[in-house]
């Protein structure tokens, strides 16, 4: 692919570390977003006539999400394995007490449809305290092609850390990541590694992500629909030209971008979302596999799902906090900057303001100001659900009812998640650790 250069937005912009350190540094900026907020709505509410500048914002992101939607993707190809230079794939399984579920990992990478030997297999066990490595011992002796990596205790960074210590031992031109739970179909490379080809700044694919436990209760029932909204907006962003990005589970990068990039950050929760803004900020696409998806399980009760969407959501907004100088300059396109700033307001911005906006309203005694944001990022939800279900699942009448009321109940938790997430991280260091998805197999 074209040579791209990565540099970090931040070294001229950011404080001497005797000043302020990495984490205070990260606090401050969350602290000075949630004021600039919380004074804006009080703004607004002391200036009535500044809400027709609300309905005018709601307008424009309306505008842009009636365009998102309407875009046309672009078909897939398939890799003819009978062609010359196919690439060597690295494949990365990181794995901390996953006993139960790696033989099923490893088995569906055995029945991937691709040279064995232009495939890198490793997992990387990460000072596992459970059957891990005896498990992964069977499994070498039935797959004498799998490599395991095991780490020592203490070792730090969690999943980065893991990533980036096997990185070296590696030897594919493409590296692709699977978490300990997924399942892999057979024909995934085949259908992934021509997107990689596709273009000279194409620099990583992710794949759709679904829940193999769908069935199990409302919980998994609500991540699979939840899965299908994401990826149908991953779909329309990468089409019209916007921020594509990394799910973890299920992608796949050249290998020289990553190493350009400095490999994966061991200094956040997230690391797919992390990499993701690194990748753009070098100049690289991401594209988005549709078909067909990479399944891992969901999980099964309302506290583990809390403490994994509060991971996902300091993730995700600590790359705005890390990297917001890119998202300024000239390293992204118009369309890409405009992107980000649709989806960071209603992710981040509208949820932190909605406290601010009802106390003003009842102790002003009258309506709230940002209702008409509230409508327009409720609308995207549901005009995605809709449009997303029908080409995943093709559901028709009441059956397309009842998962979109489900859903939309479902979804409300990511308001109370992303309040107390951005209200925390002023106050608190950034979490390294976090409640561990027991995965069952």
């Amino acid at each position: 692919m074209e040579e791209l250069v990565w540099r970090d937005p931040e070294e001229v912009w950011q404080a001497p570390e005797w000043l302020l350190t990495p984490a205070q540094r990260r606090r401050l900026k969350a602290l000075m977003v949630l004021v600039t907020v919380w004074t804006g709505v009080y703004l607004l509410h002391q200036f009535p006539v500044l809400r027709w500048g609300v309905v005018a914002l709601s307008l424009l992101i309306l505008g842009y999400i009636t365009w998102l939607f309407q875009a046309e993707s672009e078909a897939t190809p398939t890799l003819t394995l009978s062609a010359t230079g196919i690439p060597k794939v690295s494949l990365l399984i990181p794995a901390k007490n996953e006993a139960a579920v790696l033989p099923n990992v490893i088995a569906s990478v055995a029945a991937l449809d691709y040279p064995q030997s232009h495939l890198d297999v490793w997992v990387i066990d990460d000072a596992s305290t459970d059957a891990t490595p005896e498990v992964l011992a069977d499994l070498q002796r039935t797959y004498p092609w799998l490599q395991v990596h095991r780490r020592l205790p203490g070792s730090g960074g969690g999943k980065s850390g893991a990533l980036n210590e096997v990185l070296p031992l590696t030897v594919g031109s493409v590296v692709a990541v699977f978490d300990a739970d997924a399942r892999l179909p057979a024909d995934l490379l085949q259908r992934a590694l021509p997107l990689l080809q596709g273009g000279e700044k194409v620099g990583a694919v992710q794949v759709r992500k679904a829940i193999a436990n769908a069935t199990e209760n409302a919980w998994t029932q609500g991540q699979a629909a939840e899965m299908i909204l994401d990826a149908y907006l991953q779909q329309q962003r990468v089409a019209v030209g916007g921020f594509g990005e990394l799910r973890g589970n299920g992608q796949l990068v050249h290998r020289s971008l990553l190493v350009g990039c400095g490999g994966w950050n061991e200094s956040t929760v997230t690391d797919d979302l992390d990499l993701s803004f690194k990748l753009h900020l070098a100049g690289a696409e991401i594209a988005f596999l549709p078909d067909p998806p990479v399944y891992e399980e969901g999980v099964t009760g309302g506290i583990r799902l809390w403490h994994q969407r509060s991971r996902w959501a300091e993730g995700g907004y600590q790359r705005f906090l890390d990297y917001w100088p890119g998202m300024l300059g000239q390293q992204l396109s118009p369309v890409k900057r405009l992107d980000l700033a649709v989806f960071f307001l209603n992710q981040y911005l509208l949820p932190m303001a909605l406290v601010p906006d009802f106390l003003w309203a009842a102790l002003m005694d009258h309506s709230p100001m940002l209702w008409p944001l509230g409508v327009v990022a409720y609308l995207t939800i549901v005009w995605a659900l809709w449009s997303g279900h029908r080409q995943v699942a093709d559901r028709r009448g009441w059956a397309m009812v009842k998962v979109m009321l489900l859903t939309l109940v479902y979804m409300l938790h990511w308001v109370p998640v992303m309040i107390v997430t951005t209200a925390r991280m002023c106050v608190q260091p950034k979490r390294l650790h976090w409640v561990k998805t027991e995965h069952k197999g």
